[in-house]
């Protein structure tokens, strides 16, 4: 998502997710202006657009950047954004088409279909870039359903369609529950970008709008120095209890009780 499209959502409501409005206050989004290895990071749009070879190393530059504690998550999250706008997805795709994808079997979940994605360098051999990539392929009753992540972030540019997606920040957990609060409610078309961090949007939900629809995921795990390489989680905020300070403690549950439950109708 662009820095203008930032500006131009509006915070969610808890009617948009099912939930009631008594004690809800509206998250704001607070502008902000992040430096990105010394330069700032512009939201402006491209003169040019970056040749794909060039656009899917950048990426790795920012892996490695995030990973060395060079740029903050935050940081990161910026610059991946502001990259969603220098790429052509009809370039990235075809890029792709020349590199190896190995599609993945069929979740017997209501996921979508995973097809894990391989760079190589011109001999054939897998580069090395620092991150996982892999394209999400959704039939229309496919979903992406709620759930928080630990010690990762990642990017997930749509390629094919649109999305509804619905984010909320992750506060803090308690037993058997996270504390969320939703951030924006809104249609992702094709060539626009959702990103988490652990700092912002941590959780997310994806369901497609009007047909099937695909992502290119960009995913950097192993962010913390100790910990394990991620950790994730399906909650359930329609099920959750909306707090006095507006926030949500939301249940955590297994993914095959939020498949059942988050299906491409709600």
């Amino acid at each position: 998502m662009h820095e203008a499209d930032w500006e131009r959502a509006q915070p969610a409501s808890p009617g948009a997710f099912g939930l009631d409005r008594r004690g809800f206050a509206g998250a704001g989004l607070a502008a902000f202006t992040l430096a990105l290895l010394g330069q700032e990071v512009s939201a402006a749009a491209p003169q040019q657009r970056m040749a794909a070879r060039d656009w899917i190393e950048r990426q790795g530059e920012l892996a490695r950047a995030l990973k060395g504690g060079q740029i903050s998550p935050l940081q990161w999250m910026a610059e991946a954004e502001r990259l969603a706008g220098e790429i052509e997805v009809a370039e990235l795709m075809a890029e792709l088409d020349r590199e190896q994808v190995t599609q993945q079997a069929l979740p017997t979940t209501n996921d979508p279909r995973k097809s894990a994605i391989r760079f190589l360098d011109p001999d054939g051999a897998p580069r090395k870039l620092g991150y996982g990539a892999a394209l999400f392929a959704f039939e229309p009753h496919n979903v992406i359903t709620p759930h928080g992540h630990r010690h990762m972030v990642s990017s997930h540019l749509v390629v094919e369609g649109a999305f509804r997606v619905r984010n909320f920040d992750r506060l803090g957990d308690e037993d058997g529950a996270m504390i969320i609060r939703p951030t924006r409610d809104y249609i992702a078309a094709t060539g626009q970008l959702s990103a988490m961090t652990p700092d912002r949007d941590n959780i997310h939900w994806f369901v497609p709008s009007g047909g099937t629809a695909m992502t290119f995921d960009v995913i950097i795990s192993g962010i913390d120095l100790g910990e394990a390489d991620y950790d994730i989680e399906a909650i359930d905020p329609l099920g959750g209890t909306m707090l006095a300070d507006g926030t949500i403690r939301a249940p955590k549950i297994g993914f095959e009780a939020a498949s059942d439950k988050y299906t491409a109708a709600v």
